[in-house]
């Protein structure tokens, strides 16, 4: 498999994967809104295939993974122009690493550190409700950062599938009720704790020792926990002065892409189509924001096909999809390398999602409507 798409489907395997645990997870805390009882009782059941040497291995394989493609994808980068989307999905992707840093160390090593440690939910709902509320809060940007980053990626790729039409009404809505329901779940089973604490002697005894199996090894899990986030860090910064550099030496050569209607932008070498269109205000269909799958961005290269960057496995299998003609090439795909280039757009500006599947249709009312036009 051609690299572009190995690393393309490597990210969304690992998205899938972390993104079933994670519904797993905001399952287990809805279910806080029947008791705390329920909660530690579905835990087995829910989280066991995680616990298993191969779900481990799934879990931080794919966790590993997909922070490492994001960093990439970052270094990789040969501009900033991006969709709002696509900024609030690139920000609470780098956010969430750090997020859950705390949460992962905790459960993960604390057993390992203090071996009578034996963490349920009674535990970690009495620390986030009570030991130390702040990291409360923590959780709460964690969960909805993680689902809101998932969420996006998952439609994104869902959207422009002919299957989304039978299974968009129901995955849209439960893209919003499972994380309201895990924190419905989180703040009910918190006013149990609470109660517990307040009023249960034994309960808050036994809460408070198994809590206090922690203190001897804080330090420890503390200095992990800073390692972790300086590697995290470095590997960021690193990536980000990659992009720079990049940035930095194409602006060495400035590029100009002729458009239909007149219309002229300038860029810098590296810059796709898009990208050019972009940063100067033009208008251009891009349903899938640039990722290569939906074929809206596609252009008709009048001249300077030499000009471009040559064809990736991603442009060539998308425009084989949708039937494009000789000449044309996606915007998004196509690196502007040196000036005269000059294309025409083949798709009007604002399309619908439909455009991805049946582009002839707004074609043919694209052109229905520049007959018209002067008639009129």
């Amino acid at each position: 498999m051609p690299i572009k798409s190995l690393l393309r489907t490597l990210r969304l395997v690992s998205g899938l994967i972390l993104m079933l645990f994670v519904m797993g997870h905001l399952a287990n805390l809805a279910i806080g809104l029947k008791s705390l009882e329920a909660m530690q009782g579905w835990l087995a059941h829910l989280m066991a295939p995680w616990q298993t040497p191969v779900g481990k291995f799934l879990l931080v394989g794919s966790m590993l993974l997909h922070v490492a493609l994001g960093l990439y994808s970052i270094a990789a980068r040969h501009s900033l122009a991006m969709s709002r989307t696509d900024v609030v999905q690139l920000v609470l992707g780098l956010c969430t690493p750090p997020l859950l840093l705390a949460h992962v160390i905790a459960m993960g090593m604390g057993s390992k550190l203090a071996t009578a440690f034996e963490p349920s939910y009674g535990q970690i709902l009495s620390v986030y409700w009570s030991f130390a509320p702040m990291l409360a809060f923590q959780q709460l940007f964690a969960v909805i950062f993680v689902w809101v980053h998932g969420a996006i990626g998952l439609y994104s790729w869902l959207v422009l599938k002919p299957v989304w039409r039978r299974i968009g009404g129901v995955v849209v809505p439960l893209l919003f009720a499972v994380p309201i329901l895990a924190l419905l779940g989180f703040a009910e089973a918190g006013k149990e704790v609470l109660d517990k604490l307040a009023n249960d002697a034994a309960w808050r005894t036994d809460i408070t020792a198994m809590v206090d199996l922690l203190t001897p090894v804080r330090a420890e899990l503390d200095a992990l926990q800073a390692r972790i986030l300086t590697v995290y860090g470095g590997l960021l910064l690193l990536a980000v002065a990659i992009f720079a550099g990049r940035r930095l030496y194409n602006r060495l050569t400035p590029v100009r892409v002729a458009y239909d209607e007149g219309l002229s932008a300038a860029g810098v070498r590296g810059q796709s189509i898009l990208d050019v269109s972009r940063l100067n205000g033009i208008p251009h269909a891009d349903v899938c924001s640039g990722r290569g799958r939906c074929g809206t961005c596609r252009v008709h290269v009048v001249a300077g096909m030499d000009r471009l960057s040559p064809l990736n496995d991603i442009e060539r299998a998308t425009l084989a999809r949708v039937g494009a003609e000789a000449g044309d090439r996606l915007a998004c795909q196509a690196r502007v390398l040196t000036s005269g280039v000059s294309v025409v757009r083949v798709l009007p500006a604002f399309v619908e999602t439909s455009a991805a599947h049946d582009s002839g249709a707004w074609m043919a009312d694209t052109a229905g409507d520049s007959a018209s036009g002067p008639a009129a």
